[in-house]
């Protein structure tokens, strides 16, 4: 009984092993491909005022959106550094709204400056559009077959002073499984999931800002 229970145990700690490696592993190996594209706003000029950096949201049901939230963070403070303002931090001193919008309205930005004398609002939004590929996959395959994962990232930049919107982006990722009777049979692929791929777009659209900003 012992044994049975002890070997049970083993097992069930062996499995769990495997499911933290594979989560680490999709994290860390994170592949697929970018595209990055900005609407309006490209080059930025970060040298002056202070930058609100709003709640972070997807619609991912894996991601808690807190890892999310860390690596813009990150990002955006690499270029603003002391001048970037945390919400959480700033509802602490000021009376801000419990939710500031994504698509805010020109009275509700000037409000947000009144209230807390900051002169910038940075919205980002994460989108899972599918999640469909397998992360581990082979090619024993009976016919030919693509599916895929991808997710997308959105910045929109106000000046809270004037309500208006200076800066518009977008990042989109994609990893493709490809499923063809023409490939090696039994060929071990990697496909990275929807939720590390929109972090690293996340993290990739912010370094654009960097590289293009005008305060360099």
């Amino acid at each position: 009984m012992y044994v049975v229970k002890h070997f049970d145990m083993r097992n069930r700690n062996f499995k769990n092993l495997i499911l933290m490696s594979i989560v680490i592993l999709s994290y860390s190996c994170v592949g697929g491909k970018y595209t990055y594209e900005f609407d309006t706003g490209k080059n930025l000029d970060f040298s002056s005022g202070k930058w609100i950096l709003n709640d972070v949201r997807s619609n991912s049901k894996i991601e808690n959106n807190k890892r999310l939230y860390e690596e813009i963070h990150e990002e955006f403070n690499k270029i603003l550094g002391d001048s970037l303002i945390d919400l959480t931090s700033l509802r602490n001193v000021v009376l801000v709204a419990p939710e500031i919008k994504f698509e805010a309205t020109q009275s509700e930005l000037k409000e947000l400056y009144e209230n807390s004398n900051c002169d910038f609002l940075i919205n980002v939004r994460g989108q899972i559009i599918s999640n469909n590929a397998s992360s581990f996959y082979t090619n024993n395959q009976s016919s030919s077959f693509n599916t895929s994962n991808r997710s997308s990232v959105s910045i929109k930049i106000y000046d809270l002073k004037s309500g208006t919107m200076i800066s518009s982006s977008n990042a989109n990722a994609i990893d493709t499984e490809r499923h063809s009777d023409f490939e090696k049979d039994g060929a071990l692929n990697w496909t990275t999931r929807a939720e590390p791929m929109m972090i690293r777009a996340a993290e990739g659209l912010i370094i654009k800002y960097s590289k293009y900003r005008l305060d360099k």
